[in-house]
């Protein structure tokens, strides 16, 4: 398995962070504090998927904008959020977007729209890719030390630590969806 891992592991990570990242990024911390993966060829994994994948969408935003919004439905609900965050916070928004899980790609797609400069929408998204990547992957990497003190020899209860971080990111999930209704309602949103 610990084979299989450092082989394409990385690869995995680089992947998964082209639509999602905080959990797999979480998890390779985990994984690297157990020696399974090296912290910062997965923090530096995922920087790359995470920035390539916004830079695609500011892109295709730029270049087919009717068309890719007529086809992606599934973010008209949450175009209100996205529009009320780059509104309010201009271009900084893609400084805060990586945190504001279950919108980042919304407001992408609108930070893209409103016309920001594309140097700098790339220049502040490497910088929050950055940012983003090292604090979730060396999250995940203390976390793991923090649970090895606390409970002893880790890989004897690795199964309990896995639930627990499952449990952690199912947590910030649900706190992140309540997040966005508590937005909707505060933008007026209806749907």
């Amino acid at each position: 398995m610990e084979e299989l891992l450092q082989k394409y592991g990385y690869i995995l990570i680089f992947l998964i962070t082209l639509f999602e990242g905080e959990s797999v990024l979480l998890i390779a911390g985990f994984m690297a504090h157990q020696g399974m993966l090296d912290l910062h060829t997965s923090i530096l994994s995922a920087f790359l998927g995470s920035t390539l994948a916004d830079q695609i969408i500011f892109y295709l935003m730029r270049r087919n904008n009717n068309f890719l919004l007529k086809k992606l439905k599934k973010f008209d609900k949450y175009y209100t959020i996205a529009k009320f965050y780059a509104e309010k916070y201009g271009s900084a928004v893609v400084l805060l977007a990586r945190y504001l899980y279950g919108i980042r790609t919304p407001l992408v797609m609108i930070v893209s729209l409103s016309g920001i400069n594309a140097l700098k929408f790339t220049i502040l998204n490497i910088i929050a890719a950055f940012v983003w990547a090292i604090s979730f992957g060396y999250a995940g990497f203390y976390f793991g030390q923090a649970a090895e003190k606390f409970i002893g020899d880790i890989k004897r209860y690795q199964f309990y630590g896995w639930g627990l971080i499952f449990s952690i990111v199912l947590i910030l999930y649900v706190i992140s969806k309540i997040r966005i209704y508590q937005l909707k309602k505060l933008t007026g949103e209806k749907r």
